[in-house]
């Protein structure tokens, strides 16, 4: 798949990535797939937190790493993956996760390269990248 599109932001602290999702959430539309890249600790469930804030969402939202999924009502209702703990497509398959993509709302994947298989061909893919303690290179791509 080629690149349409990449936007690529230097975040100093976290209210800076706090603005970054948020204008990002304004892209956003029913169906839609945003496959979250980088190490433990870069971001990811934090831009997710910030993007479903900016969606209306009221719950506390946390990480669904040990529930796999976590669901969020919002002006777009938010589907929350996380494949960290997810040994092989098997099990990705078993949790229903194709089934999931026939759903209204917007969908974010933690931990996507196991499931890159069942991606379609137009989704988000964002890349993030510790700089330092506070600093983060976020890099947004969109697909095709």
């Amino acid at each position: 798949m080629e690149k349409k599109n990449k936007t690529v932001k230097i975040s100093h602290s976290l209210k800076e990535t706090e603005r970054i999702a948020r204008k990002f959430s304004n892209n956003l539309n029913q169906g839609d797939i945003v496959a979250l890249y980088g190490p433990l600790g870069s971001g990811k469930t934090f831009f997710v937190k910030e993007v479903a804030k900016s969606l209306g969402v009221k719950n506390y939202i946390t990480s669904p790493s040990f529930t796999i999924l976590n669901e969020y009502n919002a002006s777009l209702p938010i589907y929350h993956f996380d494949f960290y703990r997810l040994k092989n497509e098997k099990e990705i398959e078993e949790i229903g996760f194709s089934d999931f993509l026939n759903r209204k709302g917007v969908f974010f994947i933690e931990w996507p390269e196991k499931a890159e298989y069942i991606l379609p061909e137009k989704y988000y893919k964002i890349n993030f990248e510790i700089i330092d303690i506070n600093s983060r290179k976020i890099i947004i791509s969109v697909y095709p």
